[in-house]
């Protein structure tokens, strides 16, 4: 069993992670800390509480033990050279050589991919895509993308874009996201439901039929209306049945 370390560098939060595997159906998780990206104050105060996470996990199981790190970010990217090249979620990334800077700081070589297409990889190898030659896996994160296997390999394309489809435009208008209204990113992303929760509760209260959590709504984010979903809540089933269409 080798131990293998993950980085999920995302919009809203990231994530660090330990885990041994063995064959690719034996993978047991160890340790996991999570902490919010704090985008808007720059990338050199994100890296120093990713740097941490990994500071504590190496010295608490050793560096010399640890084979790899697999670094996940949001495209454009440059996974042959393990480069971050200015994500729209991540302002102030700009051309940041982080596999070469882990690497330096922890000795341990570092990968770089698509966030979306890790979790595609991920999701053939070990989840609900087993022994599929084709797949699609749809992130729904801070932004929305996807990641595409075809005949057995991942599709990455130019600076691993070729899943990014968040601003593919569904309608004319509706919620926007990434400054564009009506897109598949307003529609379907975390942040794109949150805002579409926002403008159906409007509608819906100007006809008198308020939601529950109309209260909350300037506050609502897509974990929450879930939660209400998930509780039969007429109103949040709705919403979610418009992002799914």
């Amino acid at each position: 069993m080798k131990k293998l370390m993950g980085i999920d560098i995302g919009g809203t939060k990231c994530a660090v992670l330990l885990a041994e595997a063995g064959a690719f159906s034996d993978v047991r998780f160890i340790e996991k800390t999570a902490f919010p990206t704090d985008a808007e104050k720059g990338f050199n105060h994100t890296r120093e509480k990713i740097f941490s996470a990994v500071t504590a996990l190496t010295e608490k199981y050793g560096a010399g033990n640890i084979s790899a790190i697999g670094v996940c970010c949001g495209s454009p990217l440059d996974s042959r050279r393990g480069v971050i090249k200015s994500p729209p979620n991540l302002p102030g990334w700009d051309n940041i050589p982080i596999t070469q800077m882990l690497y330096d700081c922890f000795g341990i070589p570092a990968y770089l991919q698509n966030d979306a297409n890790a979790c595609a990889l991920a999701e053939w190898r070990l989840g609900a895509g087993r022994g599929a030659e084709n797949m699609i896996f749809l992130t729904m994160g801070t932004g929305f993308g996807a990641g595409i296997i075809a005949h057995g390999k991942i599709i990455e394309g130019k600076d691993g874009l070729c899943g990014e489809i968040g601003h593919v435009r569904l309608a004319p208008d509706g919620p926007e996201g990434y400054g564009k209204s009506g897109s598949a990113e307003g529609f379907c992303s975390g942040g794109g439901i949150a805002k579409l929760a926002l403008i159906m509760a409007d509608r819906w209260e100007a006809g008198g039929d308020a939601p529950v959590w109309i209260n909350e709504k300037d506050d609502m984010d897509a974990k929450r209306l879930a939660e209400y979903a998930a509780n039969g809540d007429r109103h949040a089933v709705a919403v979610y049945e418009k992002a799914g269409e």
